[in-house]
């Protein structure tokens, strides 16, 4: 397996315009294959939609793994062939009393079970996507193997310009 896909929850994501807009699609730009969970309908849906050319949906299916959106995510990489995900999306964070984890903790496990190496990013729609983000994303996608040295949750979001 190689190559990177990029799986974006289009709801609340502060992307669809401006500064947000250009670093969603240079993150765009560098993965091989897009994804969006399938959700209804919305406007910021329809702007990312369009920010994210030839993405497939990820539907709602299982929930083998606990998390609807997990096994979606696997399905995706595993029938496209693919060993590295960036995820957007803005529930990572959400802690699962069900799990007893967070969804972020979940997937990960998941994703190293499946030998998926995961870039898992939620972010702050008050914020936007910035640059800073973007160039993060290039940098995981130039390396083969890389190892994040700062948290890639919402926090980083309030120290990048």
């Amino acid at each position: 397996m190689s190559g990177l896909a990029l799986v974006v929850d289009a709801r609340r994501l502060g992307a669809s315009r401006g500064a947000g807009a250009n670093a969603l699609w240079r993150m765009s730009a560098v993965a091989s294959d897009r994804a969006l969970f399938a959700r209804p309908s919305s406007r910021e849906q329809a702007r990312v939609i369009g920010l994210l050319p030839q993405a497939s949906f990820l539907p709602a299916t299982t929930a083998e793994t606990g998390w609807w959106k997990i096994d979606a995510v696997l399905d995706f990489m595993a029938c496209r062939g693919l060993d590295r995900v960036v995820w957007l999306d803005g529930e990572l964070p959400t802690f699962d009393p069900r799990l007893g984890v967070t969804y972020r903790e979940a997937a990960e496990d998941a994703l190293a079970d499946a030998g998926i190496t995961p870039f898992l990013f939620a972010p702050d729609p008050a914020r936007s996507l910035s640059a800073s983000i973007a160039e993060l994303v290039e940098d995981f996608a130039a390396r083969r193997f890389w190892t994040p040295t700062r948290p890639l949750m919402a926090p980083l979001l309030e120290t990048a310009v």
